[in-house]
C-alpha cells in the first residue's frame, strides 16, 4: 500500500465490517452523534459563541499536564465509549498563538526544535489561540507508525535537516482544550472533538486522530492485524483532568513498559561497549530491579546509548535491592527511560523476554513505575453493561 493510502491515520478502518463503516465520522461534513450518556446532559450553549455549554471564558494557561489513561486486560464494546488508535510516537501538547505552534512533552519538555516539519500546524487552524493534545509520530515508507523512526531525534539540537526523508513526521492530534478565549477541559469529549473537526484543516502533517462508536472489540481487531501498538477507550461524555483516570483506558496489543536504567553491564565476545541495560520501575521512592535488556540493539544504537549513559556514571546502585549480574556492571544515577517491549511478567514481578525499543525523553524517570493492567469489567462496569471480547 503507497504512503498516500496510509498517511490518513486510519487505514484500517477500511475494513472494518459495512455497519461500524457507517459508524464512522466523517468530521468535516457533520458534527459527531452523540452518545446516549452526552444525550441525557445536552443543554443549550450560554452563547451563540461558545464551543459547548460547559465552556466557560478564561485566559490562555501556559501548561498542560496531559491527561492519562488507565490500562486495562481485555478490548470491550459499549455504546457510552469511543475508541481511538493508540499511536506509537511521543505524546505532546500543543500551544497555538497568531499562527505559531509551540509543542510540549508530558513532562514539559519543549519539543519544537526537533520537529521543524511541524512549523506550520498552527496555520492549518482557523482559530487565534488554541491548546491541542495529540501525538507526535513518525511513518515508514508504508505509512505505518514507527517508533524507532522517532530516535534519531531524542536529545538533538541541530542538524535536523538531515533527517528530514527518514519518516514522514505527523501530529495525529485528538483533543482540542482550548480556542480563542474559551477553556473547553469541561465539556464532553465528543464535543472538543467536533469543535477541533471544525477548526482543523488537515494536511501532510497533521491530521485528525479520528474514532468510532461502540464497538471497540472489532476496532481491537483492526488494530492487532496492522500491528499497531493498541487502542485507547474513552468515555464519551468524559471531561478533561490533568491527571491519570479511569474515564480513559488503554489496551495493547504488545506489552510494553518504560522503565528506568540504573546500570550497565560489560559486553560479552565481540559486542562492543555494554552487554545488557540494567533497569528497574518506582514503587513509592524506591526503585526495584525488574530486567536485564540486552535484545533491540544494533552497532549504532550500542554507540549512541553507551554515549549517552557516561555523564550519569555512579559508584552506588540506585536500587533498593542490588540485582546479581552476570557480568560487572557500571552503575548509574537513575536519569534515563528507555521504552522496552517483553512477553509477559512473571511472578517475582520480572519483564519476562524484554527488548529494547528506543529512548524516551519525554517522561521523568520518577513517573515510571509498576503498572498492571487492571480488569475491564470492573472498571467500565461503573458506565452499565458491555460486551466483553
Amino acid at each position: 500500500m503507497s504512503l498516500g493510502t496510509h498517511a490518513s491515520g486510519v487505514p484500517y478502518m477500511k475494513r472494518l465490517m459495512p455497519t461500524l463503516a457507517r459508524q464512522r465520522r466523517a468530521y468535516r461534513h457533520m458534527p459527531p452523534k452523540k452518545s446516549a450518556a452526552t444525550r441525557k446532559k445536552a443543554v443549550k450553549p450560554k452563547s451563540a459563541t461558545a464551543p459547548c455549554a460547559s465552556a466557560r471564558k478564561a485566559r490562555m494557561p501556559t501548561i498542560i499536564h496531559p491527561m492519562l489513561a488507565t490500562l486495562v486486560d481485555d478490548p470491550f464494546s459499549d455504546p457510552d465509549w469511543i475508541f481511538e488508535t493508540k499511536w506509537d510516537g511521543f505524546r505532546s501538547v500543543c500551544f497555538v498563538r497568531n499562527g505559531q505552534a509551540e509543542f510540549f512533552s508530558r513532562n514539559q519538555i519543549e519539543m519544537t526544535p526537533q520537529y521543524p516539519e511541524l512549523v506550520n500546524v498552527g496555520k492549518r487552524l482557523k482559530a487565534k489561540e488554541a491548546i491541542l493534545d495529540g501525538e507526535i509520530v513518525a511513518l515508514d515508507e508504508h505509512g505505518m507508525p514507527r517508533f524507532q523512526l522517532l530516535q534519531p531525534r531524542v536529545g538533538r539540537k541541530g542538524g535536523l535537516e538531515a533527517l528530514r526523508g527518514k519518516g514522514q513526521i505527523l501530529y495525529f492530534v485528538f483533543d482540542l482544550l482550548y480556542v480563542d478565549g474559551y477553556d473547553l477541559t469541561s465539556c464532553s469529549v465528543v464535543e472538543r472533538k467536533a469543535k477541533l473537526a471544525e477548526i482543523l484543516r488537515p494536511s501532510t502533517f497533521i491530521k485528525l486522530s479520528e474514532h468510532i462508536e461502540g464497538e471497540g472489540e472489532a476496532f481491537f481487531r483492526e488494530i492487532e492485524n496492522f500491528h499497531l501498538e493498541g487502542m485507547i477507550a474513552k468515555r464519551a461524555h468524559s471531561k478533561y483532568v490533568q491527571k491519570r483516570t479511569s474515564d480513559w483506558l488503554k489496551v495493547k496489543t504488545i506489552m510494553r513498559s518504560e522503565v528506568v536504567i540504573g546500570g550497565y553491564t560489560q559486553p560479552r565476545g565481540t559486542r562492543s561497549h555494554f552487554g545488557s541495560l540494567v533497569c528497574g520501575l518506582y514503587r513509592g521512592e524506591e526503585l526495584h530491579y525488574v530486567a536485564h535488556v540486552g535484545g533491540g540493539f544494533n552497532e549504532r544504537t550500542l554507540t549512541s546509548s553507551f554515549t549517552l549513559m557516561q555523564p550519569l556514571k555512579s559508584d552506588r546502585s540506585p536500587f533498593v535491592a542490588v540485582p546479581k549480574t552476570n557480568e560487572p556492571v557500571q552503575w548509574l544515577k537513575p536519569k534515563l527511560v528507555a521504552e522496552v517491549k517483553f512477553s509477559e511478567w512473571t511472578a517475582d514481578m520480572r519483564l519476562r523476554h524484554p527488548v529494547f525499543v528506543g529512548w524516551r525523553e519525554d517522561k521523568k524517570a520518577k513517573d515510571c513505575r509498576f503498572e498492571i493492567e487492571k480488569d475491564t469489567d470492573k472498571v467500565v462496569s461503573k458506565s452499565g453493561r458491555h460486551k466483553k471480547r
